[in-house]
């Protein structure tokens, strides 16, 4: 084989590699968990219930 198709080669196989994991990658991130709804509201309440509560207070 010529240098240039040694080149030629590699390159093509580089460029299916990529194409497979590509795929493959895809395929795996739709499996996933990644489908689930981000919650609508914030993880913490922004208002507080009961202010006057202080939990080392002993009351």
């Amino acid at each position: 084989m010529d240098k240039s198709q040694i080149l030629i080669f590699s390159a093509v196989a580089a460029v299916l590699a990529i194409r497979l994991y590509q795929k493959y990658v895809k395929k795996n991130k739709n499996k996933s968990g990644t489908e689930t709804k981000p919650s609508s509201g914030p993880t913490f309440p922004s208002s507080i219930k009961d202010e006057d509560y202080e939990p080392y207070s002993k009351k």
